[in-house]
């Protein structure tokens, strides 16, 4: 399965209130993009579990893959509307102030 069905199903799983299941198939996002060599999807994959984690109270267990969004350079532009929710996710984590 490619790095876009994954995602597709677990924002299916979500609309059906199984956040842990939908947890499964961003982790097997994850995994397909690293397959792939897909930057942009594993950017996309990773955001999308971290937002997963922050709804669910899990903050801890979401800063790793937050961060690795943050870190992500496409000069295309492709991923900076992740990059700067991720950036969001992680001040509001740490307790920063919106500017």
């Amino acid at each position: 399965m490619d790095v876009s069905r994954h995602l597709q199903r677990a924002r299916e799983l979500l609309a059906r209130g199984r956040p842990e299941l939908a947890e499964s198939a961003l982790s097997d996002a994850i995994d397909a993009a690293v397959q792939a060599e897909d930057l942009v999807m594993l950017t996309r994959a990773r955001m999308a579990l971290g937002e997963l984690l922050v709804g669910q109270g899990r903050d801890d267990e979401a800063v790793p893959f937050l961060q690795a969004v943050v870190r992500t350079e496409i000069p295309d532009g492709s991923v900076d509307a992740e990059v700067k929710s991720s950036a969001r996710l992680l001040r509001q984590i740490r307790g920063i102030p919106e500017e």
